[in-house]
């Protein structure tokens, strides 16, 4: 495993963020592997659907008690269904989880790179900048892919994973997110994730080197 190597008061906070299927976590994946300190903002964001979370309340009083299975978790099948086709209900829904995913993941995030002054910390956060959190990380990554591939590779994966979406449902779910077109203008480092797995791993591996070299 590759360590970063360098002179820092304390490590970087380096977000990752991107389209749905545009590859935002497969970078974050090949960074970790190198030696980064993932933090994954929809695994945070899941946690706060189980039963028990501080905003299980405040989610079945915004969408009805409906949303929530068998066990109390919210089903985020049925809470998909009510937010991706409603922008006032995804609004709503937004506006209870993220503060707590923010505040969550740039709490783990700071300690770790006060901790450690060589770490580099990855936030994967597809909502980065619509959460405007942006302000909160070092450097901004944005993977892109064009509407096509992200239609194509959302499709591909939900069929993989057995829960198969209809065009329309993949396109509500692309639609509901900024334009990757307006995330990039928000980006230090743009990855282009249309080529081959061999081209990606290399645009990864130039990234790992200029993170490591980043405020040395």
């Amino acid at each position: 495993m590759e360590t970063a190597t360098t002179d820092r008061a304390r490590g970087i906070i380096v977000g990752i963020t991107g389209g749905i299927a545009c590859g935002k976590t497969t970078v974050s994946e090949l960074l970790s592997e190198k030696g980064a300190i993932l933090i994954n903002a929809d695994e945070i964001g899941h946690q706060l659907l189980k039963s028990g979370s501080p905003v299980i309340d405040e989610l079945t009083d915004a969408f009805g008690q409906d949303i929530l299975d068998a066990s109390g978790d919210v089903s985020r099948k049925k809470l998909g269904a009510i937010v991706f086709k409603d922008k006032s209900a995804r609004e709503r829904l937004n506006s209870i989880l993220h503060p707590l995913i923010i505040q969550r993941s740039r709490t783990q995030a700071r300690q770790r790179v006060e901790e450690d002054p060589t770490c580099i910390v990855l936030l994967d956060a597809p909502l980065l900048i619509e959460a405007g959190a942006y302000d909160t990380v070092d450097l901004i990554v944005v993977v892109t892919a064009s509407p096509a591939t992200q239609l194509r590779r959302t499709l591909e994966r939900s069929t993989t994973q057995g829960r198969p979406l209809t065009e329309t449902e993949v396109q509500a779910r692309i639609d509901a997110q900024m334009p990757v077109s307006e995330k990039v203008k928000y980006a230090d480092i743009v990855i282009e994730n249309e080529g081959t797995l061999e081209d990606l791993h290399r645009q990864v591996d130039e990234l790992w080197e200029r993170l490591q070299k980043h405020g040395a």
